[in-house]
């Protein structure tokens, strides 16, 4: 096996604009860049191909055709702070967030499905979809 099978300690590093500050009519709007490195339990990345299949009556079998991948989700499982769950709201109510691929280290243009937060221990989990332009 593998030495590097195991990603440990594993954390998420998100970033992108956060909630539009409150301004004056004539004033420009300001979006502060917020930045939160959470610490996870689990990340788990789901990626499936689209495929095509065609089934030829009176023929041999079938007909695949390949169509490419679908965008990758994320499922993570992490602890936070109250403090920390608030700025990932400001994330999540603000602009497009980017999120650092803890597998090969990229930059992915993410969008949130759901977040969950338990204030009793800390528990925050995410889903998270790959934004492919």
């Amino acid at each position: 096996m593998s030495e590097d099978r195991l990603v440990r300690p594993l954390s998420l590093t998100l970033k992108g604009p956060g909630k539009t500050m409150e301004q004056t009519l004539l004033s420009p709007k300001k979006q502060e860049i917020v930045e939160i490195v959470l610490p996870c339990v689990e990340i788990t990345i789901h990626i499936e191909r689209r495929i095509q299949r065609t089934v030829i009556r009176g023929g041999e079998g079938d007909d695949l055709l390949d169509e490419g991948s679908e965008s990758a989700i994320y499922d993570v499982v992490s602890s936070a702070s109250v403090s920390e769950y608030k700025s990932l709201m400001e994330l999540f109510r603000g602009g497009q967030p980017h999120i650092i691929d803890p597998f090969d280290e990229k930059d992915v243009k993410v969008a949130f499905k759901s977040v969950e937060y338990s204030a009793s221990n800390g528990m925050l989990k995410m889903v998270l979809i790959e934004d492919v332009d």
